[in-house]
């Protein structure tokens, strides 16, 4: 049996009375959530689900999520799970690119993703999960119910494939990258004990169980620990607190925009005293607001970074060591970072260049494009595409995309110095930075300003205002304002789509202008 489904099998006979999942008023254990799980293996496979068959999940984050990811796993088939903020024309291409043969879905995303499951001809099987599904349909909770306990036994690899997860960060279509049973594993159990999570810990899932950190960081971590799941199907800041006073969480992963939310939380009772770490992950964190949150909750937040195809942690803060605080931490046990130069030469210590991880928990590559995986896998190490360094103690910083860099006459801008001051400026909620092209410098900078509620913001006054604080060449030349930031799952600025936006308009005549308007 791989390893990561051993985890499982290991903490649920080990921990049988113990709480496994924490949802509502419902508490579920280890041993429930175990028969469950091989209840709906007998189930699938009954269905015809087998070894190798690639199983969509889109399910928010409730009990079924659990269940059907280790149910799919045991059956050595592979798990697909899909975003479901994403709309049809993204979902079909998942469902399609990745091959999917059935879909488990709550009947609240039926609108979206049945016309996308309808154009895939692999597709044949779609199992709802609700009371209002449609006729003639499978149930997922009647499956469950009327299977057997008793799965068959499945001969399985560690080095199996268990996940694709599409990640659409660096492309203009989602690539999907390919997991093994072992990579997963190797991540969720050395997150386990460098953040000493045990069987009395409680974890909440405030992000999103469809993101391999929520599924790596949250719920196999959880499971492998014997620790409790506490699972929140939406993010509303005041429901967070309440469920970490409820259920007495004491780690919480997340995303800046969520502490962010917290910090403007507003009222009595929001002291949460059994939580005793945080950490961040998916974007860059603010000093400022790691400082206001810690003050406010008098919790410590651990900054990490990583990305999906290296499984996905790659370093963090510890929790035994005092932390700098504009660093991602250091790499993970097992985990080697280097940093290099455009000719692939190895950079010393506080030199700037391209991250590259090796680790055990890295992807195969991306499935169906072996081109972009042999771009990006190079000799057993992955080019992140992200540009940083290391210091002299190994503490990895983290400075830009290598993408996002703006080169302008001859120079090199790293937009987030230049977000950094924007959003410093009193009434600007959240800024991001672009290069566009220009027929004299190569590139331009520009910015996307999100006002804050009510607030009347000039274009004008905020180039001024950069100029007191940066060079005039990094200043912005274009301003713009808008109502939000296009964002990944995990709330990671989506630029490309910035730069397709603009590079549009630019092609339209007077269509930017030096400040775009005024709000």
């Amino acid at each position: 049996m791989p390893i990561l489904t051993a985890q499982f099998f290991n903490s649920a006979h080990k921990h049988s009375q113990m709480p496994a999942l924490f949802f509502k008023e419902t508490t579920i254990s280890y041993d429930v959530l175990l028969e469950s799980v091989q209840r709906l293996a007998s189930g699938l496979h009954q269905l015809g689900v087998e070894k190798g068959d690639r199983v969509a999940i889109m399910l928010p984050n409730v009990p079924h999520f659990c269940i059907c990811y280790y149910a799919i796993l045991s059956l050595g088939a592979v798990v697909v799970p899909l975003n479901f903020m994403h709309d049809v024309d993204e979902i079909h291409h998942q469902l399609s690119d990745s091959g999917a043969q059935t879909l488990i879905l709550w009947q609240g995303f039926y609108a979206s993703s049945y016309k996308a499951y309808s154009r895939v001809p692999t597709c044949k099987t779609i199992i709802y999960l609700g009371d209002k599904i449609p006729g003639h349909s499978l149930s997922l909770t009647q499956i469950i119910a009327s299977s057997s306990p008793e799965p068959p036994a499945v001969d399985l690899e560690e080095s199996d494939m268990a996940v694709i997860h599409y990640t659409s960060g660096i492309s203009d279509i989602a690539l999907g990258a390919e997991l093994s049973h072992d990579a997963i594993a190797a991540n969720s159990s050395t997150c386990v004990e460098m953040f000493r999570i045990n069987g009395q810990d409680r974890l909440v899932a405030a992000l999103p169980l469809f993101h391999p950190l929520g599924q790596t960081l949250i719920m196999h971590a959880s499971f492998t620990a014997g620790a409790g799941l506490v699972l929140l199907p939406r993010f509303q800041p005041l429901e967070v607190v309440r469920a970490i006073q409820t259920f007495g969480v004491t780690f919480m992963p997340a995303v800046p925009a969520l502490f962010r939310a917290l910090i403007e939380l507003q009222g009595d009772d929001l002291e949460i005293p059994s939580l005793k770490y945080c950490m961040s992950y998916g974007g860059f964190l603010a000093l400022e607001t790691l400082q206001d949150f810690e003050k406010k909750y008098h919790v410590t937040i651990l900054k990490a970074y990583g990305l999906t195809e290296a499984g996905p942690l790659v370093s963090s803060s510890r929790i035994s060591q005092e932390a700098k605080p504009e660093s991602a931490g250091l790499p993970l046990v097992g985990v080697e970072v280097q940093i290099r130069n455009e000719s692939s030469a190895i950079l010393r210590p506080n030199q700037c260049g391209e991250i590259f991880v090796k680790s055990p928990s890295l992807m195969r590559g991306y499935h169906s494009q072996a081109a972009e995986s042999q771009k990006r896998l190079q000799n057993g190490w992955l080019a992140t595409g992200d540009i940083g360094y290391i210091d002299i103690e190994h503490n990895l910083f983290i400075q830009e995309r290598k993408d996002d860099i703006i080169l302008k006459g001859g120079f090199e801008i790293f937009p987030r110095e230049v977000e950094r001051v924007l959003a410093d400026f009193p009434g600007v909620s959240e800024v991001a930075v672009i290069a566009i092209t220009d027929p004299i410098h190569g590139s331009e900078v520009k910015a996307f300003i999100v006002p804050q509620k009510d607030k009347k913001l000039d274009a004008h006054a905020l180039q001024e205002y950069c100029q007191s604080y940066l060079p005039v060449y990094k200043c912005p030349k274009y301003v713009e304002f808008i109502d939000a930031l296009p964002k990944s799952p995990t709330g990671r600025v989506l630029k490309r789509f910035l730069r397709a936006g603009s590079a549009s308009k630019a092609a339209k005549p007077s269509a930017v202008s030096e400040s775009e308007k005024t709000v």
